[in-house]
């Protein structure tokens, strides 16, 4: 199986992948994924995640950040299937990106690249549905500047690098497909 070995941009994977790892795991998935009891009390082994997660909430106030099933008021609901698909499909595919980009360094290969463009089409997608949904916002709490810094500051880079990304795989996977056309109208001309 061929493998694109374009080294840049794998590592501009690779660095995603290294980015993501922590922002899923201690505060994302936080309070999802691990007992309360490894990261509420002071001195438990998670608490500084806990402490950086409470800062950004008081910091920026963001409900999409502090989204729980019991303080879903209805119309955020889809928070809860963006959690589940977090955990079941976004973790996995961040790990496996770690194996095959940082672990193995064998490239990618038509497999992986189909993987990585509909992880970062999700990825780009969820975000995008974030910046739609804050422009909703209550006015009273949420200024129209508060809402800009939330959509454009917070939530805009994770949709257009991922984007972008989405666009690297689709190349990769048009270049496969342009080879084994040739390959296949070469065959035929014989």
């Amino acid at each position: 199986m061929a493998t694109y070995n374009n080294t840049w941009k794998n590592k501009v994977w690779m660095g995603w992948f290294f980015l993501q790892l922590p922002i899923i795991l201690f505060m994302d998935l936080l309070d999802y994924m691990w007992p309360a009891w490894l990261y509420e009390p002071t001195g438990a082994p998670l608490h500084a995640a806990y402490e950086m997660k409470e800062w950004y909430i008081q910091t920026y106030n963001d409900p999409i950040v502090q989204w729980s099933a019991e303080t879903a008021s209805g119309h955020d609901s889809w928070m809860g299937l963006f959690m589940h698909l977090e955990f079941f499909f976004l973790l996995p595919t961040v790990l496996y990106g770690i194996y095959r980009l940082a672990v193995q360094r064998r490239g990618t290969s038509g497999g992986d690249e189909l993987l990585f463009l509909v992880y970062a089409l999700e990825v780009a997608f969820t975000t995008f549905v974030c910046i739609y949904d804050t422009g909703f916002l209550d006015e009273a709490v949420y200024p129209a500047a508060v809402k800009r810094e939330l959509q454009f500051q917070l939530y805009a880079p994770w949709f257009v690098l991922p984007t972008l990304m989405a666009i690297d795989m689709a190349t990769r996977i048009l270049g496969r497909i342009k080879v084994a056309d040739a390959a296949l109208r070469a065959r035929k001309s014989q």
